[in-house]
């Protein structure tokens, strides 16, 4: 009796071994049957600084960059002048004078400086909010594209990117591992596709 339920014992712990594989294989048969039924994956890739390029002065125009800029170098050029006219005024004046004229050229170029500080720290946001605007109205149109095609993966493609000699060694291995795609083919690249959708939503826009 005891061994009759010793042999029942070690007989089904080899039994288990068995239905596992059995489960795997069926599993692993599964997985094969549908990736066989899915048709293959069309990928595409685009260059994403030739859009960008296309765009980025329409963009800064859009946002009114330009008017921004061009009323801080005016208040800057207001700003030198003053100093400018404050250190000649300096080596024109008296003894008795001198002292309270340096005092105003310290202030006006400390506030000088502090302004231009202040600005490029406002055209570096506005440059941001910019770009970032940007990239989304891009993957807008890649989505756009991508559905009305039956595209599987777009993927940016930084093929075209060449290493400056004049970078550092650092800079140049930080270049290199993000590299990512080294070779695509022409035919698969839908750079202008994306740059004339996005040129079609812009002209909806204007015309809403």
């Amino acid at each position: 009796m005891f061994h009759h339920k010793k042999h029942i014992r070690i007989a089904s712990w080899m039994v288990i071994p068995v239905i596992v594989l059995a489960a795997t294989s069926l599993g692993f048969r599964a997985v094969g049957s549908s990736l066989d039924a899915r048709p293959p994956t069309v990928v595409v890739v685009f260059n994403l600084q030739k859009v960008f390029d296309n765009f980025i002065d329409r963009a800064v125009l859009g946002a009114g960059f330009k008017k921004l800029e061009e009323q801080i170098n005016v208040e800057r050029t207001r700003r030198k002048e003053l100093v400018d006219s404050l250190m000649k005024s300096y080596e024109e004046a008296g003894d008795e004078d001198r002292d309270t004229l340096f005092d105003q050229i310290q202030q006006a170029m400390g506030e000088a400086e502090k302004y231009v500080e202040f600005t490029e720290r406002e055209k570096d946001l506005e440059r941001s909010l910019i770009m970032q605007s940007l990239f989304r109205d891009i993957k807008e149109a890649v989505a756009t594209i991508a559905t009305a095609n039956n595209y599987d993966l777009v993927i940016a493609s930084d093929e075209s990117m060449e290493l400056s000699p004049e970078l550092s060694s650092r800079a140049t291995n930080e270049q290199v591992s993000m590299h990512r795609v080294y070779f695509a083919n022409d035919q698969i690249d839908i750079t202008e596709q994306i740059v004339t959708q996005m040129n079609l939503e812009k002209d909806a826009d204007k015309s809403n």
